[in-house]
């Protein structure tokens, strides 16, 4: 995904220089670069990736995320169109400094807490997330990227929110929890499922598989598993599994593809496997979840009725 992240980020810068010249009345965006030299700031090169990665078209703000640090410093989030939905979501921060615009090179956003309020029910439950945010590519050292998969839709059942602190230069703020808009997924993805193990719940959470294409394709996985107290988020798994695959398409008598490979854990907490895709359509990916010995504790073979969703 980074890969092409960076394309469209590429294309961006390639749009503004076409539409410079535009006499459109509505304002085009400028990329702000301090005039001084400033240690806390990007410089000019850190400055312009940063800009146009997060306009690039492909992310959007997340408004309701805003907050500021003692008025000097300004936090803004992003995501895919500043949409939320069911399941695995990137989340992409970025702070400024109020007084020049410039990019902040050096903060923290941790603490991260998604908070689903049941309304009819009168609970509160959280979802799994993967920590807090760390730096998302050397290429970008002024954002920061998180993930949150969340477990279910805001809607008459219930509302999301998200609180999270902020910190730079020995400065921080917590921002309150805010209102957040979580949509179902559409039809043909299924990237959440769930499965117990005694009394313990776990949630296997497929990353983002919009970039499959028709062939072998990695894919990546997170196990969390929920704590005693299920308003906090649920932490990746300390516990080690093996994931096997048998992928079919449901619409052409379940016929299935060769060459899949387990997901097995990786350094970063990630499950990374093969799959393939022989041909666009929408494909059930069953699952037969294994312990740390070998033993079948979630799903089974062939066609379990443990299993992700994808549409090519």
């Amino acid at each position: 995904m980074k890969k092409n992240l960076l394309f469209i980020a590429a294309l961006f810068v390639v749009g503004l220089q076409l539409t410079s010249c535009d006499s459109s009345d509505e304002p085009q965006s400028q990329i702000v670069v301090p005039n001084e030299v400033d240690n806390e700031c990007c410089d000019e090169e850190e400055t312009f990736l940063a800009y146009t990665f997060l306009n690039n078209g492909y992310l959007k703000e997340i408004e309701s995320l805003r907050d500021t640090i003692d008025g000097k410093y300004a936090l803004k989030a992003y995501s895919r169109s500043g949409k939320l939905t069911v399941g695995y979501n990137d989340v992409f921060f970025a702070l400024t400094k109020i007084s020049t615009g410039g990019y902040v090179r050096d903060f923290s956003v941790t603490d991260i807490t998604p908070l689903m309020t049941m309304t009819a029910m009168g609970m509160q439950h959280s979802t799994p997330i993967g920590g807090d945010a760390e730096q998302y590519d050397a290429t970008f050292p002024a954002v920061r990227r998180a993930w949150v998969s969340f477990i279910m839709p805001s809607g008459e059942s219930g509302y999301w929110e998200l609180s999270y602190k902020v910190s730079t230069q020995e400065r921080s703020t917590v921002h309150k929890a805010s209102l957040l808009t979580v949509d179902a997924q559409a039809s043909g993805r299924v990237w959440l499922k769930s499965f117990k193990v005694g009394s313990a719940t776990y949630y296997l959470t497929l990353v983002d598989p919009t970039d499959y294409q028709v062939g072998v394709n990695t894919i990546k996985a997170y196990i969390s598993r929920q704590g005693s107290d299920k308003k906090q988020p649920y932490a990746l798994s300390s516990e080690q599994f093996s994931v096997e695959i048998y992928p079919t398409m449901p619409d052409m008598g379940n016929h299935t593809s060769p060459n899949n490979e387990p997901l097995t854990l990786q350094p970063d907490g990630s499950y990374e496997g093969k799959l393939n895709l022989t041909m666009t359509g929408e494909w059930d990916i069953h699952l037969n979840v294994k312990d740390s010995e070998g033993n079948t504790v979630a799903g089974g073979e062939a066609l379990s009725t443990l299993y992700w969703k994808v549409t090519l």
